[in-house]
């Protein structure tokens, strides 16, 4: 009996407030008291701050860090021990152009070279100490006996394939007039270069040279929000490609495949044509290019390498016959084809293994061994400069 007698004393008491209350607002409403305005005053939350923005979307690369900030970075847990996962907590500072290192100045006396690619070398999970471009720098001095200096510039961006890497190149990377350009690629490169899955802002809009799309003019991104007649037009062009496949899952494994697949032909494609233009650009400023691939785990060992073709299988809906080492036999003979020096990292990797190498990305020891690797290929493959004398 007293909880009834609560409740409906309760409901007695909010029937009354809510027929007060909405008298009370149609007699504001007749009169013009205001009373509205103030009850709406009083209850105010307003906010007008600047907030930290990581990545912004950037009309000539796609998207890139946010210049001048401090980019914070951690994954940890009681059982990451347990289940043999390297803690990180890392805290970097974002340079004067969006990209994490040092500041540079535009001339240097010193033998430069530019690396570009993903998130490989942006390397957000390590301290800056522990990743592999500003330690390449530092092992060359080092292993040279001090005969040999070069400044390395990382131009490292998390997600960036070549399209991307084309525009960090032109707009940021060829002011700085480097002798070299070292252009870094994995298998997983093919998915951010695409337009079948990567659509603006972040992905490309590929302008051709002409109607027979066999050459690349120049790349663009930065539409947000496309106009009505741009969607129509990218809906269109992919229209017959989502007739073989909707999902980037089932064209990934045709990387790894000599058998023909309509998407993922046009993916590699736009690939080859990227790399291409990518090598026109450097070439018009007498810039030697280099392209380095980087092997991902089950590019280099085998456990890892079942788990992705039983993967591969059931995105595909059947049993592909598939190769390892495919992968970065398309980027050599693409790099052959074009005049370029190639570069594999795959030698180090299967010798070092899978759990020294790779963590989330490279591991901090995995980079150390990665900067030792290229530190030797640079003093033994570029020229010996006379050191300033200040």
């Amino acid at each position: 009996m007293r909880l009834r007698s609560i409740v409906l004393n309760s409901l007695l008491v909010a029937g009354s407030i809510t027929i007060t209350v909405g008298a009370a607002l149609l007699l504001d409403r007749w009169l013009e008291l205001g009373l509205r305005h103030r009850l709406a005053s009083v209850l105010e939350t307003y906010i007008q701050q600047a907030e930290p923005i990581m990545y912004v979307y950037d009309n000539q690369t796609g998207w890139r860090l946010n210049p001048r900030t401090q980019y914070h970075r951690a994954s940890f847990g009681p059982f990451y021990g347990l289940a043999g996962f390297e803690p990180f907590d890392a805290k970097l500072r974002v340079n004067a152009e969006g990209f994490i290192d040092r500041d540079h100045y535009l001339k240097t006396p010193y033998y430069r070279i530019a690396f570009v690619g993903n998130s490989w070398l942006e390397a957000v999970q390590l301290q800056y100490h522990e990743r592999f471009p500003p330690l390449t720098e530092d092992f060359v001095f080092r292993l040279s006996e001090h005969k040999k200096v070069v400044e390395v510039m990382n131009f490292g961006l998390s997600n960036a394939a070549p399209a991307q890497g084309y525009g960090v190149i032109k707009h940021f990377v060829l002011k700085y007039q480097p002798e070299e350009v070292w252009l870094f690629v994995n298998s997983w490169d093919v998915r951010s270069n695409s337009t079948f899955d990567s659509p603006p802002p972040f992905g490309p809009v590929f302008e051709y040279v002409d109607d027979t799309h066999r050459e690349l003019k120049d790349i663009r991104f930065g539409f947000v929000d496309p106009p009505a007649y741009a969607q129509f037009k990218r809906e269109r062009d992919l229209a017959e490609l989502h007739k073989v496949a909707t999902q980037f899952g089932q064209v990934m494994p045709y990387f790894y495949s000599e058998e023909r697949n309509a998407v993922f032909d046009a993916v590699w494609n736009e690939m080859r044509l990227t790399i291409a233009l990518i090598h026109k650009t450097l070439a018009a400023s007498g810039i030697r290019m280099r392209l380095v691939f980087m092997p991902v785990p089950y590019d280099v060992d085998a456990q890892r390498w079942d788990l992705f073709r039983h993967e591969a299988a059931k995105e595909v809906g059947r049993e592909l016959p598939m190769d390892q080492g495919l992968a970065e036999r398309r980027y050599a003979t693409l790099a052959k084809d074009l005049g370029v020096d190639f570069v594999t990292l795959t030698p180090l990797c299967k010798e070092r293994g899978v759990k020294e190498i790779y963590a989330d990305h490279f591991s901090a020891k995995g980079s150390w061994f990665v900067a030792d690797y290229l530190a030797r290929i640079i003093i033994d493959s570029t020229p010996v400069r006379p050191l300033p004398k200040s």
